[in-house]
Protein backbone atom coordinates (compact mmCIF):
# COMPACT_ATOMS: atom_id res chain seq x y z
CA UNK A 1 0.00 0.00 0.00
CA UNK A 2 1.52 3.28 -0.72
CA UNK A 3 2.24 6.05 1.60
CA UNK A 4 -0.45 9.13 2.17
CA UNK A 5 -0.68 11.66 0.30
CA UNK A 6 0.95 15.11 1.21
CA UNK A 7 1.62 17.51 -2.14
CA UNK A 8 2.47 20.35 -1.40
CA UNK A 9 -1.01 22.80 -2.11
CA UNK A 10 -0.05 24.95 -5.53
CA UNK A 11 -2.65 27.06 -6.59
CA UNK A 12 -3.10 28.92 -10.27
CA UNK A 13 -5.77 32.20 -10.51
CA UNK A 14 -7.43 30.52 -13.50
CA UNK A 15 -10.69 31.36 -15.24
CA UNK A 16 -12.41 32.90 -12.62
CA UNK A 17 -11.27 29.88 -10.22
CA UNK A 18 -8.25 28.09 -8.55
CA UNK A 19 -7.27 25.29 -9.96
CA UNK A 20 -5.06 23.01 -7.79
CA UNK A 21 -1.53 21.13 -9.31
CA UNK A 22 1.12 19.26 -8.37
CA UNK A 23 4.19 18.57 -10.59
CA UNK A 24 6.48 15.67 -10.53
CA UNK A 25 9.49 14.85 -12.45
CA UNK A 26 11.02 16.41 -15.35
CA UNK A 27 11.39 16.30 -18.91
CA UNK A 28 8.56 16.93 -21.28
CA UNK A 29 5.61 18.61 -19.74
CA UNK A 30 2.65 16.45 -19.32
CA UNK A 31 -0.85 17.60 -18.31
CA UNK A 32 -1.78 14.85 -16.01
CA UNK A 33 -6.09 15.02 -16.95
CA UNK A 34 -8.30 13.24 -13.85
CA UNK A 35 -11.37 10.94 -14.40
CA UNK A 36 -14.49 10.78 -12.57
CA UNK A 37 -15.56 13.14 -12.52
CA UNK A 38 -16.42 14.13 -8.92
CA UNK A 39 -12.99 12.65 -8.26
CA UNK A 40 -9.23 14.16 -8.42
CA UNK A 41 -5.76 13.68 -9.31
CA UNK A 42 -5.15 11.46 -6.37
CA UNK A 43 -6.04 8.53 -8.56
CA UNK A 44 -3.08 9.25 -11.09
CA UNK A 45 -0.83 10.28 -8.53
CA UNK A 46 1.31 8.90 -7.03
CA UNK A 47 0.93 5.90 -9.10
CA UNK A 48 1.90 7.72 -12.38
CA UNK A 49 4.79 9.07 -10.51
CA UNK A 50 7.47 6.62 -12.03
CA UNK A 51 7.06 8.46 -15.28
CA UNK A 52 8.83 11.47 -13.97
CA UNK A 53 11.80 9.99 -15.42
CA UNK A 54 10.83 11.24 -19.13
CA UNK A 55 7.85 13.13 -18.28
CA UNK A 56 7.50 16.79 -16.42
CA UNK A 57 3.93 15.45 -14.71
CA UNK A 58 1.74 18.73 -14.19
CA UNK A 59 -1.05 16.48 -12.32
CA UNK A 60 -3.94 19.02 -11.36
CA UNK A 61 -8.00 19.10 -10.59
CA UNK A 62 -10.38 20.44 -12.62
CA UNK A 63 -12.53 23.03 -11.87
CA UNK A 64 -15.51 22.18 -9.45
CA UNK A 65 -13.07 18.71 -8.58
CA UNK A 66 -11.07 17.87 -5.28
CA UNK A 67 -8.87 20.45 -4.07
CA UNK A 68 -9.48 23.18 -6.85
CA UNK A 69 -12.27 25.97 -6.59
CA UNK A 70 -15.87 25.31 -6.52
CA UNK A 71 -17.17 28.30 -9.44
CA UNK A 72 -20.86 27.88 -10.43
CA UNK A 73 -21.58 24.50 -11.82
CA UNK A 74 -22.87 26.22 -15.46
CA UNK A 75 -19.07 26.23 -15.84
CA UNK A 76 -18.15 22.93 -16.00
CA UNK A 77 -18.32 22.11 -19.59
CA UNK A 78 -16.09 20.89 -21.76
CA UNK A 79 -15.08 24.12 -23.49
CA UNK A 80 -14.04 25.48 -20.05
CA UNK A 81 -12.29 22.26 -18.76
CA UNK A 82 -10.17 22.29 -22.12
CA UNK A 83 -9.52 26.81 -21.83
CA UNK A 84 -8.35 25.69 -17.98
CA UNK A 85 -6.20 23.28 -19.07
CA UNK A 86 -4.69 25.73 -21.75
CA UNK A 87 -4.62 28.50 -19.08
CA UNK A 88 -2.66 26.13 -16.77
CA UNK A 89 -0.22 25.52 -19.63
CA UNK A 90 0.55 28.83 -20.32
CA UNK A 91 0.65 29.78 -16.24
CA UNK A 92 3.83 27.62 -15.88
CA UNK A 93 5.46 29.02 -19.21
CA UNK A 94 5.05 25.52 -20.86
CA UNK A 95 5.63 25.22 -24.96
CA UNK A 96 3.68 22.22 -26.31
CA UNK A 97 3.13 19.35 -24.02
CA UNK A 98 1.98 15.62 -23.86
CA UNK A 99 -1.44 15.12 -22.74
CA UNK A 100 -2.64 11.94 -20.58
CA UNK A 101 -6.01 11.44 -19.96
CA UNK A 102 -7.68 9.03 -18.09
CA UNK A 103 -11.46 8.22 -18.37
CA UNK A 104 -13.24 11.24 -17.88
CA UNK A 105 -9.96 13.26 -18.46
CA UNK A 106 -9.59 11.71 -21.73
CA UNK A 107 -12.51 12.75 -23.07
CA UNK A 108 -10.94 16.05 -22.10
CA UNK A 109 -7.76 15.01 -23.24
CA UNK A 110 -9.28 14.82 -26.74
CA UNK A 111 -11.54 17.87 -26.19
CA UNK A 112 -8.36 19.69 -25.81
CA UNK A 113 -6.28 18.30 -28.34
CA UNK A 114 -9.65 19.48 -30.96
CA UNK A 115 -9.78 22.65 -29.58
CA UNK A 116 -5.93 23.81 -29.07
CA UNK A 117 -4.23 21.42 -31.51
CA UNK A 118 -0.75 24.05 -31.29
CA UNK A 119 -0.41 23.03 -27.48
CA UNK A 120 -0.33 19.43 -27.81
CA UNK A 121 2.90 17.59 -28.81
CA UNK A 122 1.61 14.06 -28.09
CA UNK A 123 -1.21 12.64 -26.41
CA UNK A 124 -2.00 9.60 -24.20
CA UNK A 125 -5.40 8.17 -23.62
CA UNK A 126 -5.97 5.68 -20.82
CA UNK A 127 -9.10 3.89 -20.65
CA UNK A 128 -11.55 6.64 -22.28
CA UNK A 129 -13.57 6.80 -25.50
CA UNK A 130 -14.69 8.25 -27.98
CA UNK A 131 -18.75 8.92 -27.25
CA UNK A 132 -19.98 7.14 -24.34
CA UNK A 133 -23.08 5.25 -26.45
CA UNK A 134 -22.66 1.94 -25.34
CA UNK A 135 -24.81 1.72 -21.92
CA UNK A 136 -25.73 -1.77 -22.76
CA UNK A 137 -21.90 -3.16 -23.08
CA UNK A 138 -21.40 -1.55 -19.89
CA UNK A 139 -24.26 -2.76 -18.24
CA UNK A 140 -23.36 -6.29 -19.07
CA UNK A 141 -20.17 -6.14 -17.98
CA UNK A 142 -21.27 -4.68 -14.37
CA UNK A 143 -23.54 -7.78 -14.37
CA UNK A 144 -21.10 -10.21 -15.53
CA UNK A 145 -18.83 -9.13 -12.55
CA UNK A 146 -21.83 -9.68 -10.34
CA UNK A 147 -23.37 -6.35 -10.17
CA UNK A 148 -27.06 -6.31 -8.82
CA UNK A 149 -29.75 -4.15 -10.87
CA UNK A 150 -29.72 -1.45 -8.40
CA UNK A 151 -26.11 -0.82 -8.55
CA UNK A 152 -26.12 -0.87 -12.52
CA UNK A 153 -29.27 1.85 -12.46
CA UNK A 154 -27.15 3.98 -9.87
CA UNK A 155 -24.22 4.46 -12.12
CA UNK A 156 -26.04 5.31 -15.04
CA UNK A 157 -28.43 7.55 -13.15
CA UNK A 158 -26.27 9.30 -10.64
CA UNK A 159 -28.30 10.59 -8.11
CA UNK A 160 -25.70 11.73 -5.63
CA UNK A 161 -26.59 14.08 -3.26
CA UNK A 162 -24.01 15.04 -1.20
CA UNK A 163 -19.79 13.96 -1.02
CA UNK A 164 -21.00 11.46 1.19
CA UNK A 165 -23.21 9.79 -1.09
CA UNK A 166 -20.46 10.22 -3.83
CA UNK A 167 -17.90 8.15 -1.09
CA UNK A 168 -20.77 5.44 -0.33
CA UNK A 169 -21.37 5.07 -4.35
CA UNK A 170 -17.50 4.56 -4.84
CA UNK A 171 -17.15 2.61 -2.34
CA UNK A 172 -20.31 0.13 -3.65
CA UNK A 173 -18.46 0.10 -7.12
CA UNK A 174 -14.98 0.52 -6.61
CA UNK A 175 -14.01 -3.09 -7.21
CA UNK A 176 -15.05 -3.19 -10.45
CA UNK A 177 -12.85 -1.20 -11.91
CA UNK A 178 -10.11 -3.46 -11.65
CA UNK A 179 -9.92 -7.10 -12.92
CA UNK A 180 -11.63 -10.20 -10.39
CA UNK A 181 -7.95 -10.72 -9.22
CA UNK A 182 -7.82 -7.17 -8.40
CA UNK A 183 -10.72 -5.64 -6.56
CA UNK A 184 -8.44 -5.19 -3.12
CA UNK A 185 -7.04 -2.43 -4.92
CA UNK A 186 -9.65 0.32 -5.16
CA UNK A 187 -9.29 1.13 -1.25
CA UNK A 188 -5.90 2.11 -1.77
CA UNK A 189 -6.39 4.30 -5.34
CA UNK A 190 -9.51 6.17 -3.97
CA UNK A 191 -8.43 6.24 -0.38
CA UNK A 192 -6.99 10.50 -0.51
CA UNK A 193 -10.00 11.40 -2.64
CA UNK A 194 -11.20 14.75 -1.74
CA UNK A 195 -15.24 13.97 -3.44
CA UNK A 196 -17.18 16.50 -5.00
CA UNK A 197 -20.73 15.11 -6.01
CA UNK A 198 -22.25 18.43 -7.47
CA UNK A 199 -19.36 18.17 -10.28
CA UNK A 200 -20.17 14.46 -10.76
CA UNK A 201 -23.72 14.89 -11.26
CA UNK A 202 -23.07 18.32 -13.69
CA UNK A 203 -20.37 16.87 -15.60
CA UNK A 204 -22.24 13.34 -15.87
CA UNK A 205 -25.07 15.41 -17.84
CA UNK A 206 -22.41 16.52 -19.96
CA UNK A 207 -21.87 12.91 -21.64
CA UNK A 208 -25.19 13.26 -23.99
CA UNK A 209 -23.52 15.73 -25.32
CA UNK A 210 -20.00 14.24 -25.73
CA UNK A 211 -19.14 12.66 -28.98
CA UNK A 212 -16.29 13.07 -30.89
CA UNK A 213 -16.29 10.04 -33.08
CA UNK A 214 -16.71 12.36 -36.88
CA UNK A 215 -13.68 14.47 -35.67
CA UNK A 216 -10.98 11.60 -34.24
CA UNK A 217 -9.30 12.15 -38.12
CA UNK A 218 -8.93 15.94 -36.89
CA UNK A 219 -6.41 14.45 -33.89
CA UNK A 220 -2.78 14.69 -35.88
CA UNK A 221 -0.32 14.41 -32.72
CA UNK A 222 1.32 11.15 -32.24
CA UNK A 223 -1.57 9.25 -29.76
CA UNK A 224 -1.23 6.03 -27.26
CA UNK A 225 -4.32 4.19 -26.55
CA UNK A 226 -4.22 2.00 -23.51
CA UNK A 227 -6.72 -0.34 -22.77
CA UNK A 228 -7.29 -2.58 -20.02
CA UNK A 229 -8.53 -6.42 -21.56
CA UNK A 230 -10.93 -6.52 -18.67
CA UNK A 231 -12.34 -2.88 -18.52
CA UNK A 232 -15.76 -2.90 -17.25
CA UNK A 233 -16.58 1.18 -17.76
CA UNK A 234 -14.23 1.44 -21.11
CA UNK A 235 -13.75 -1.69 -22.62
CA UNK A 236 -11.45 -2.60 -25.31
CA UNK A 237 -14.08 -1.81 -27.95
CA UNK A 238 -14.04 1.47 -27.39
CA UNK A 239 -9.86 1.77 -27.49
CA UNK A 240 -10.66 0.00 -30.87
CA UNK A 241 -13.03 2.83 -32.55
CA UNK A 242 -10.23 5.23 -31.33
CA UNK A 243 -7.58 3.78 -32.89
CA UNK A 244 -9.33 3.54 -35.92
CA UNK A 245 -10.26 7.13 -36.13
CA UNK A 246 -7.13 8.50 -34.67
CA UNK A 247 -4.57 8.56 -37.76
CA UNK A 248 -1.15 8.48 -35.79
CA UNK A 249 -2.35 6.35 -32.96
CA UNK A 250 -1.12 2.86 -31.78
CA UNK A 251 -3.12 0.77 -29.35
CA UNK A 252 -1.70 -1.14 -26.80
CA UNK A 253 -4.16 -3.67 -25.07
CA UNK A 254 -3.05 -4.99 -20.96
CA UNK A 255 -4.16 -8.04 -20.64
CA UNK A 256 -5.57 -8.88 -17.10
CA UNK A 257 -5.93 -5.73 -16.62
CA UNK A 258 -9.32 -3.57 -15.79
CA UNK A 259 -10.13 0.00 -15.93
CA UNK A 260 -6.52 1.54 -14.18
CA UNK A 261 -4.01 0.04 -15.96
CA UNK A 262 -0.97 1.87 -14.29
CA UNK A 263 -2.49 0.76 -10.71
CA UNK A 264 -2.66 -3.15 -12.06
CA UNK A 265 0.17 -3.08 -14.89
CA UNK A 266 2.67 -0.35 -13.79
CA UNK A 267 5.29 -2.68 -15.60
CA UNK A 268 3.95 -3.38 -18.96
CA UNK A 269 2.04 0.19 -18.91
CA UNK A 270 5.66 2.41 -18.22
CA UNK A 271 7.33 0.29 -20.50
CA UNK A 272 4.53 1.18 -23.06
CA UNK A 273 4.81 4.72 -22.55
CA UNK A 274 8.70 5.02 -22.52
CA UNK A 275 9.11 3.05 -25.08
CA UNK A 276 6.89 4.82 -27.41
CA UNK A 277 7.46 8.31 -26.30
CA UNK A 278 11.24 7.25 -27.25
CA UNK A 279 10.01 6.07 -30.67
CA UNK A 280 7.86 9.29 -31.37
CA UNK A 281 10.55 11.75 -29.93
Amino acid sequence: MLPSLTPPMSFADINGTQIFYHEVGSGTPCLVMHGGLGFDHTHMHPWLDPLGDVLRLVYYDHRGNGRSGRPPLETLTFEQFSADAEALRRHLNLGPVVVLGHSYGGFIALDYALRYPASVSHLILGSTAPAVDYWDEIQANMRRRGATDALVASFQLGGCQSDEDLRRHVAEVGDLNFSARGGHLAESVFRNTVYSASARETCFQLLASYNVVSRLSDVRVPTLILSGSEDVFTPPSQARRLHQGIPASELITLDGSGHFTFVEAPDPFFTAVRDWLRRNS
